[in-house]
């Protein structure tokens, strides 16, 4: 079995999108500092204070982000977030600017003759290049097609290799998390390396914090390979 990470690192000032706090990384408690309570061999012990928002890095949606009675993170059974998964690479079939569609995903599975099975979790590449690099923030996201697309197939998760699964920013209704989340189908967004996978099916595994009223959780999202 082989092991695809699909996460990104998160470090002391990190910025996933400005709508977001950066994250802090700090001592707390040093080796050094701690040192003179302890016998040899112990020589003391460290810990770090974090201070993220918890849409950091490679994270998860709750539908309550954006549904005001939707279920926080600690409600998200884990099991939603681990299972059979799916890559479609819509990155071959897409225009500068142009978002991913029903239509996009149609042909990528025709093409790649794939299937996305009920209760699977659907990941979505839009971008060819790394993450954060010029252009990546003004990549388009799935429209409101794509995304209907995805839950008439029964998806339990989708995720996205951006920092957000709209298609449009500037549209502030955002259809595609409200009616995404309104089905309490959780959202995965800022996840990295779709490209190594070299699969098209495969085990997801991107458990969140058990975080008491969270709007969502930073996740270490992997792929499980044959």
């Amino acid at each position: 079995m082989r092991l695809v990470d699909l996460s990104l690192e998160l470090y002391d000032g990190f910025q996933s999108h400005g709508a977001h706090a950066r994250t802090t990384v700090m001592d707390f408690m040093t080796h050094a500092f701690s040192a003179p309570r302890y016998r040899p061999p112990c020589r003391g012990f460290a810990t770090k204070l974090l201070i993220a928002s918890d849409h950091a890095g490679t994270h998860v949606d709750a539908p309550y982000h954006f549904i005001e009675d939707g279920p926080t993170i600690e409600r998200v059974a884990p099991e939603t977030l681990l299972g059979p998964a799916v890559v479609l690479d819509v990155t071959p079939f897409l225009a500068a600017g142009e978002p991913a569609t029903a239509a996009t995903l149609t042909r990528v599975c025709a093409e790649g003759k794939l299937d996305v099975e009920r209760d699977s979790i659907a990941l979505i590449r839009v971008w060819k290049g790394q993450w954060g690099e010029p252009g990546f923030h003004e990549a388009k996201g799935l429209d409101e097609t794509g995304a209907r697309w995805l839950l008439d197939r029964g998806v339990k998760a989708m995720g996205i290799d951006l920092p957000y699964f709209e298609a449009d920013l500037s549209d502030m209704r955002r259809p595609v998390h409200m009616l995404v989340l309104g089905r309490g189908v959780p959202i995965i967004e800022n996840l990295v390396n779709l490209d190594q996978i070299g699969q098209p099916h495969f085990t997801f595994i991107g458990l969140p914090l058990r975080i008491k009223g969270a709007t969502g959780s930073p996740i270490r999202a992997v792929a499980l390979l044959d």
